[in-house]
């Protein structure tokens, strides 16, 4: 009987992808019974071939198609057979017994939907893994500055309204925790179809925070938890791979905003949204093109000219889902 299944969808980036294995392939399974299932999202490489023979105990699915973060992590899921899944980034570096504690806050604390933990990158500093659900008030780093708390409350459902955190606590509750690490039940992530295809990439591990409190799941932070994550290593490979995933975040915000937000409220986001990102985006994009010898300064140009593209796309179709989606060409 397996115990917890950990699924990794991947995309290049192999060197940390390989760090990545080589702890999970280290677990003794003495307390836990874990199965390790890897989704290459179609990367084109002969590299994951390569890896696929140093760790057989793990189990390999080609996607024929890059269909992002969440449809790869619904692939993994449709074959597991753990009580839990760990979706788990691959450029992250994790320990037996770290994921044992993770796990066993989930076993003893039934309420809790979704279970995650401090992230530190190779160097020890933390990187701020979770949130409040996106609102008028924390869209842009100038407002999250002014208006939103870092802390979090230690009282179910309370984190929005009253987001203060008690030291002596080990568990604080977040509106949303990031999909790099999401401890949660196979049969509540069944319930809910698993993740939203509608994202691309970003906001669905948000979207699915969101769709677990609504169903009285409650999304958990365990500050005595602690796991290595190195960001960036499918997302920041080259110049064109960093323009495309940045600018995913922009648009899957605004998928956010259009499954979650209604009224009044939904068309004001959607218009500051759009406003920020074609003045703020525009300044950036004129700044890039005149230092165009410098990639990372250049990237911004590239960025404006991809969410120009999506909002002449958007309007066409009259639709905020990402071209990229595996959905967007059912709609």
């Amino acid at each position: 009987m397996t115990d917890l299944s950990i699924i990794i969808v991947c995309y290049k980036g192999w060197e940390r992808f390989n760090k990545c294995l080589d702890a999970l392939d280290s677990f003794k399974g003495k307390c836990i019974k874990t199965e390790v299932i890897v989704v290459d999202n179609k990367s084109g490489e002969e590299t994951i071939h390569k890896i696929e023979e140093r760790f057989p105990k793990f189990r390999f699915i080609y996607n024929d198609i890059n269909g992002g973060f969440a449809n790869g992590c619904n692939l993994g899921a449709k074959i597991a057979s753990g009580d839990f899944i760990l979706f788990l980034n691959p450029d992250t570096v994790t320990s037996e017994l770290e994921i044992e504690k993770l796990l066993n806050t989930a076993k003893q604390n039934p309420e809790l939907g979704i279970v995650s933990c401090r992230q530190v990158n190779e160097k020890g500093k933390e990187s701020i893994s979770y949130g409040q659900f996106p609102s008028m008030f924390n869209l842009t780093g100038f407002q999250r500055a002014i208006f939103t708390r870092r802390q979090f409350a230690t009282e179910p459902e309370a984190s929005s309204a009253q987001p203060i955190r008690n030291p002596q606590s080990a568990i604080s509750y977040p509106d949303w925790v990031s999909g790099s690490v999401i401890l949660i039940r196979r049969e509540a992530f069944n319930k809910l179809d698993g993740f939203d295809e509608d994202f691309w990439m970003y906001f669905e591990d948000v979207d699915l925070c969101r769709r677990v409190r609504d169903n009285d799941g409650e999304i958990a932070f365990c500050s005595d938890i602690t796991i290595e994550h190195n960001h960036g290593g499918s997302s920041r490979i080259n110049l064109k791979t960093t323009s495309l995933t940045k600018t995913e975040v922009s648009i899957s915000r605004h998928v956010y905003i259009s499954k979650h937000k209604t009224g009044v409220e939904k068309f004001l986001i959607q218009t500051f949204l759009i406003l920020n990102n074609l003045i703020s985006g525009g300044i950036m994009a004129l700044i890039g093109l005149l230092l165009f010898f410098i990639p990372k300064v250049f990237s911004r140009t590239l960025i404006y000219c991809r969410l120009i593209r999506y909002y002449a796309g958007s309007l066409f179709k009259l639709s905020w889902i990402s071209p990229r989606s595996v959905n967007f060409r059912r709609k």
